[in-house]
């Protein structure tokens, strides 16, 4: 089982939340079929799962397998790609 530490999820979500928001949005529209919202931002990060919360409400986006630490930016950057 891999695991992602809190402390790593609050930092990666502070930097996707501060310079890429629009990835975050894109995650939300693409993988959690959310298509309006006024505000949302990325809440937590897991060997499983990304949290995103949106105007008061939350959605988990799973990710095709289990990752860890060393696999979290390149397992972001790919989703983008996906998206694009």
């Amino acid at each position: 089982m891999k695991i992602i530490s809190s402390k790593t999820s609050q930092r990666v979500c502070k930097h996707m939340n501060k310079d890429h928001i629009g990835s975050v949005h894109k995650y939300l529209k693409y993988y959690g079929k959310i298509s309006e919202f006024k505000e949302a931002y990325l809440e937590e990060i897991s060997s499983q799962f990304m949290k995103i919360k949106y105007d008061d409400k939350f959605a988990i986006i799973n990710f095709k397998n289990e990752i860890s630490e060393d696999e979290i930016h390149g397992t972001l950057v790919s989703m983008i790609k996906e998206i694009e």
